[in-house]
């Protein structure tokens, strides 16, 4: 079903994906800290991306860019 004000599929944005979508950008930030002060290689960057798009399920996963 569409909303005609919107345009949107409802049921599309519930309160889990969005939520799913905060706990994986929260847990992005902390693991680009985590890069950035040293405490894991970029190898360990990339594989807790991966964990985090499968775990979190953010809204967008499948356009997001696959970090090598």
């Amino acid at each position: 079903m569409t909303d005609k004000t919107t345009n949107v599929q409802s049921g599309y944005f519930t309160q889990e994906r969005i939520q799913g979508d905060l706990d994986y950008c929260r847990a992005q930030a902390i693991a680009k800290k985590m890069l950035d002060n040293g405490l894991i290689s970029m190898t360990e960057f990339n594989k807790l991306n991966a964990i985090n798009r499968e775990t979190f399920s953010p809204l967008f996963a499948e356009i997001m860019p696959k970090i090598p």
